[in-house]
C-alpha cells in the first residue's frame, strides 16, 4: 500500500496515531495501533483495492 494511514484512539480520542505494525494477507492490510496517551491497543483491516488510485484517461 502506498497511502499512509493514521487513526484516532477509540478510548480517549487522541488523533493522528500512526500504526505500530502492518501485516498483509491476500488483498487486505492490517494495521496495529497503540495510543501514546492512554496505551489502548486496536487493529484495523482494510481492503487494499479500495485504496488504489484509479487512472484516468485524458479527455
Amino acid at each position: 500500500m502506498t497511502a499512509e494511514f493514521t487513526d484516532s484512539c477509540p478510548n480517549c480520542l487522541e488523533r493522528d496515531i500512526e500504526p505500530a505494525l502492518e501485516r498483509r494477507r491476500g488483498q487486505t492490510t492490517r494495521h496495529g495501533y497503540q495510543c501514546p496517551r492512554c496505551r489502548q491497543q486496536w487493529m484495523t483491516e482494510r481492503l487494499d483495492t479500495a485504496y488504489r488510485n484509479p487512472t484516468r484517461k485524458a479527455a
